[in-house]
């Protein structure tokens, strides 16, 4: 049983303001939804007629994380062998971003695993392309000569002789 002065004090400990503050994301910015769904229309934009398939835009997505990746791409574009082959990472935050960009009717799904830019998908392209945004990553896939084709990326990420 909890006496009148036990009650007395826990009324005093619980008896504080309450601050309410905004806190940080705990989501790093790169994952963020509002960041990858432009960067998913420029992937797009990069692959071949302007469609792309899955694994496509996971080895596109993988290859603006880091310059060395977007290198090891050159260099296998350009037939050279590299003996420590990179691993292509899947994330999952694509996938969220896809979805999301489909919902927002700037992708739209042409099979199962080709996603291809809408009209309106296409006019946010043309200002991202012109404005000072992902200039990192615009300049990375600008070192990826042309247009990403579905045969390289399956012979990026099977390893098939």
């Amino acid at each position: 049983m909890t006496t009148s002065t036990e009650l007395a004090l826990i009324e005093q400990l619980l008896d504080i303001p309450v601050d309410f503050r905004r806190q940080p994301d705990p989501l790093p910015a790169s994952l963020r939804p509002d960041r990858r769904v432009p960067l998913l229309l420029l992937l797009v934009a990069k692959s071949h007629g302007s469609g792309a398939s899955w694994k496509g835009l996971q080895l596109l997505g993988w290859a603006v994380r880091d310059t060395k990746n977007a290198q090891l791409i050159i260099a296998l574009r350009s037939n050279i062998d590299i003996p420590d082959r990179p691993v292509v990472r899947f994330e999952p935050a694509l996938d969220r971003a896809i979805d999301l960009a489909i919902g927002l009717s700037l992708l739209e799904q042409k099979s199962p695993r080709v996603f291809r830019l809408t009209n309106a998908g296409k006019a946010l392209v043309q200002l991202l392309e012109t404005s000072n945004t992902f200039s990192t990553e615009r300049e990375t896939l600008g070192r990826l000569r042309g247009k990403v084709t579905q045969r390289e990326v399956d012979r990026l990420l099977e390893w098939r002789e």
